[in-house]
């Protein structure tokens, strides 16, 4: 139930992102409400290592939050808040995956459109950070399923 949660969640704030380049606090604080009610409606499956799980997987989101804040919003106050939220439904590997995998996609699309682009646009150019958790996405489903 869990992933159902963030996979809707993803893919209207990967709508969204795409659309205006930002993710609004209103969608964050009721994804987050959601991710409270998907645990408190799957209390019976916690034990204490997926608690200690949890908390990593907070406290890694809590990092790229803090990180986003002191690099000038390098890469976004709500995509941090997304993967502190993210914590609550994600385990902390899946949640370093997803992280990572976007870094290396928006590493690369940067590269091709710095390449490829104009050289005096691509100082200001902003990325939208949500397309690139998307092989990551497609990857765990494919295992998954």
């Amino acid at each position: 139930m869990r992933h159902i949660v963030f996979l809707i969640a993803y893919i209207y704030f990967l709508l969204i992102d795409c659309r205006r380049k930002e993710i609004d606090m209103l969608a964050l604080t009721l994804y987050a409400i959601a991710a409270l009610f998907t645990i408190a409606m799957t209390s019976n499956e916690i034990n204490t290592e997926s608690l200690i799980d949890t908390m990593f997987s907070i406290a890694f989101g809590l990092a790229i939050y803090f990180l986003s804040y002191f690099s000038g919003e390098g890469i976004g106050l709500a995509d941090g808040m997304y993967f502190v939220i993210n914590g609550l439904l994600l385990s902390l590997k899946e949640n370093i995956v997803l992280f990572l995998t976007g870094i290396i996609v928006a590493f690369v699309i940067g590269m091709i459109t710095f390449y490829f682009g104009r050289k005096e646009n691509t100082k200001n150019l902003r990325l939208p950070f949500m397309p690139c958790f998307l092989p990551a996405i497609i990857g765990y489903i494919i295992c998954t399923v």
